[in-house]
């Protein structure tokens, strides 16, 4: 099966989809990759691979590889410093659902300032709200079954305050 679903999230699903990305036109000029880190992305070669139609897209890149399975916010907010300090205007997140999730925290957090608990709403959050709009994201799904390239929540720990 192979089918491009538009709404507004663009997406491509399908053997050899990864293929196509280089002939895309990216969102911005220079990435923020982000990858778990586990070693699944390198030893299936989809690093590389997304990396390479990366180049082919003339795409400057900074790879980001601390996500770890049910992510925490002092990674988010080092991504986020990452992304700030290199200049990149957009993010791939390269994984399953806690690369994912991370993506969408790590570009609100790289376009405001402050503590990412500043900006959640419920719980010990501080629910203020989000003024700018965050880096684009280029989600590249590795697993299937949390749909996090497709819905807006994400699940993001804070040790220092449960």
């Amino acid at each position: 099966m192979k089918f491009n679903f538009n709404n507004p999230t663009n997406l491509y699903f399908g053997s050899g989809s990864l293929n196509q990305l280089g002939s895309l036109t990216m969102p911005g000029k220079k990435a923020l990759v982000l990858i778990s880190n586990g070693k699944s992305t390198k030893i299936n070669s989809y690093l590389d691979r997304t990396l390479s139609q990366l180049d082919e897209a003339k795409t400057e890149y900074i790879v980001f590889d601390q996500i770890m399975e049910n992510p925490v916010k002092e990674v988010i907010m080092e991504g986020a410093a990452k992304a700030k300090e290199n200049a990149c205007d957009f993010i791939v997140a390269l994984g399953g659902g806690a690369v994912i999730d991370s993506a969408s925290a790590i570009a609100a957090m790289a376009t405001h300032n402050g503590d990412l608990w500043d900006y959640v709403v419920g719980g010990t959050g501080r629910c203020q709200p989000l003024v700018n709009k965050g880096l684009p994201i280029v989600a590249i799904a590795t697993t299937s079954g949390t749909g996090s390239e497709m819905n807006g929540f994400g699940v993001i720990s804070n040790l220092e305050n449960p």
